[in-house]
């Protein structure tokens, strides 16, 4: 399982309970003014990320508060709040009332985006200090140290099972005893399941028609990154130019712990389990890194790819080249991507102990994207050497 972490301002009192109550959390997004901006485009990536099974926390007055599960409502586990919330337009309360998921009063128009979770095993009343959640396993936790600016953080297998064990261990005396829990209500689960329909689903062509340039190309990166997640998120066919991808995340820390201004991050990453398991298992085989250029690449592009795929191989994959799968997708490339293709991106390394071998790895590859209109998909091509 994958993890979600979504912040409570202090201020917002009540707001830590409702939401465990009714089961739904929306991000309050600012007033769009004619246009999304980064950080709207990236919250809403956040959202697409998302699938049922994932774990939910809640962090407030340095204190975090769970353990739930995400669930589908319908089809999906988020929605858009009222059908026309992607449209980058001040609505009033009044104008989009009827049509909300979720009516939390005057002020729902900015709940733009939710999501529908539920308790698993509960929502304990005793929230984990910050520092001894942090202190209980430092060389398992990343994103958690990255919180500055969000809404909300999506967690890796590994880091979600460090959150939810520690809340869990420390709760483990109030286990049965609902009096330690915020109770949960399935009431607006269940009239979300009577309203929702194929107006409310999130897709990522709303964001990306908003900034498609003349030769269908995007004049937003975050709306491209809107788009791979959404083909990586979907349950398509294994012939699928990237493939089938367990986890899928976006804006992730690929640096040493330093000051967050300067920390390097990977537009999306992601990592596959090896498959025909039995259930309990989530071994990781391979890891996915991809860099995203709405424009034409070059040469220092395939090196920024590299460095991602170097820190992969050192932080995650144990030295093996081999498990990492990435790509660097572009509008187009000039020819010093081309030729770093052929030199820069191929390492000679050797595996094994006791019978050591030489093996080659040369696993970047060059994806050109385009947007079609008529369809509102990303269509994207591999280029050959």
């Amino acid at each position: 399982m994958a993890g979600y972490l979504f912040l409570i301002n202090r201020e917002m009192h009540g707001a830590l309970e409702t939401c465990m109550q009714t089961g739904v959390y929306s991000t309050i997004i600012g007033q769009p003014n004619g246009r999304w901006h980064i950080p709207h485009e990236a919250t809403f990536g956040d959202y697409l990320s998302m699938k049922a099974g994932d774990n939910v926390y809640f962090f407030m007055d340095r204190k975090i508060y769970g353990v739930g599960i995400l669930v589908n409502i319908g089809e999906a586990c988020k929605y858009k709040n009222y059908p026309q919330a992607t449209t980058p337009i001040l609505y009033s309360y009044d104008s989009v009332q009827e049509d909300l998921l979720y009516d939390a009063g005057p002020g729902s128009e900015s709940l733009r985006w939710l999501c529908t979770f539920e308790p698993y095993p509960a929502f304990f009343r005793n929230g984990v200090d910050m520092d001894d959640l942090l202190l209980s396993s430092p060389e398992k936790i990343r994103m958690i140290r990255a919180m500055q600016n969000v809404s909300f953080m999506k967690l890796d297998d590994e880091e979600n099972k460090v959150v939810r064990d520690f809340i869990v261990y420390k709760n483990r005396n109030a286990l049965g005893a609902e009096e330690e829990y915020f109770q949960f209500e399935a009431t607006h689960h269940d009239m979300i399941r009577e309203k929702v329909s194929a107006q409310y689903f999130m897709l990522a062509s709303e964001i990306m028609d908003l900034c498609v340039n003349q030769d269908n190309t995007l004049s937003h990166e975050m709306a491209l990154e809107c788009g791979i997640i959404e083909i990586l998120v979907k349950d398509e066919p294994e012939e699928d130019i990237l493939g089938h991808w367990d986890y899928v995340s976006h804006q992730v820390i690929a640096s040493p712990f330093k000051p967050l201004v300067y920390a390097d991050k990977m537009d999306v990453f992601g990592y596959k389990h090896i498959p025909g398991l039995p259930t309990g298992y989530d071994t990781i085989s391979d890891f996915l890194v991809l860099e995203l250029k709405r424009d034409e690449a070059n040469s220092n592009h395939v090196e920024q790819t590299l460095k991602y795929v170097e820190w992969i191989k050192q932080e995650y994959a144990g030295g093996d080249y081999s498990r990492i799968k990435a790509y660097l997708i572009a509008s187009d490339f000039d020819q010093t991507a081309i030729d770093a293709l052929g030199s820069s991106a191929v390492r000679h390394y050797t595996e094994g102990g006791r019978t050591p071998t030489t093996a080659t790895w040369a696993d970047l590859k060059l994806l050109k994207y385009c947007y079609d209109r008529d369809s509102r998909l990303l269509i994207l091509e591999h280029i050959e050497l």
